[in-house]
């Protein structure tokens, strides 16, 4: 199995990306994709990989775009005073009740150009590399990732690990940060390949963190949709969050 974590940004000098694949011996080998991470460069990365988990959401709340439409059209705007069904989705709730983390608003923040990026990458991948869509549930080969969420459930700290007012700090941060995922995974994976750009970018963190929880999302050790939560997963994607400590995690 080869894994993508793909840290996705609306430009591409920001997007990272990190291979994890079994290296020699029995043991796995994390590895940047190096080099401008364009749409073309992202479908062609993609068409060798079995998984790929993406720091980005795959859908819109399905209200907003119930709304938009309505607006479009001329129809009643169906909002209220309260637009929290508007500009979260099911999966950024669960994630704010299961760990505090609130996610940011992919239809009322600057996350926005990123989802839009995203869904043309979604209709890339199913055109020239998979043969359809992929679920955006996670049930699939496509996973939607969050990482912040994942080094909470992780019980890794992590604060200030992205600060742009104070770059040392943030570096020394991602040290520490480096030194215990590396830790954690050590039976199993190789991170030095990756290491010091780990802690170069916070980015190519991010796109590490992203393959090792589609890998927990593929082993069922993460916290998927409820019965109930299943319609709004497949339409507005699925922010998966691990279940298990990363010492357990095992591809």
């Amino acid at each position: 199995m080869r894994v993508l974590g793909l840290d996705l940004a609306a430009d591409p000098s920001n997007t990272a990306a990190v291979v994890v694949a079994p290296g020699v011996g029995e043991r796995w080998e994390a590895v940047e994709v190096e080099g401008s991470l364009d749409d073309d460069r992202l479908v062609s990365a993609v068409a060798g990989m079995d998984l790929v988990g993406v720091d980005s959401p795959l859908g819109w709340p399905a209200e907003f775009v119930k709304a938009v439409s309505a607006h479009a059209s001329f129809r009643r705007w169906p909002g209220t005073v309260d637009r929290s069904e508007l500009t979260h989705r099911e999966t950024d709730r669960a994630v704010r009740q299961a760990t505090a983390r609130s996610p940011l608003s992919v239809s009322a923040d600057r996350l926005g150009s990123v989802a839009m990026r995203c869904a043309l990458l979604q209709r890339l991948w199913a055109e020239q590399v998979w043969g359809g869509p992929a679920p955006r549930d996670g049930s699939g080969r496509l996973v939607e990732t969050y990482p912040a969420a994942a080094l909470h459930a992780w019980a890794v700290e992590c604060r200030r690990y992205k600060s742009r007012r104070h770059p040392a700090e943030a570096q020394a941060v991602r040290h520490r940060m480096v030194g215990e995922i590396s830790d954690a995974v050590s039976p199993w994976l190789a991170v030095d390949p990756v290491g010091q750009r780990c802690i170069d970018s916070d980015h190519v963190l991010d796109a590490l963190l992203c393959a090792l929880v589609a890998i927990a999302a593929k082993k069922s050790a993460t916290k998927k949709p409820t019965a109930s939560q299943l319609a709004a997963a497949q339409a507005e994607g699925w922010i998966h969050v691990p279940r298990i400590p990363l010492a357990a995690l095992r591809p």
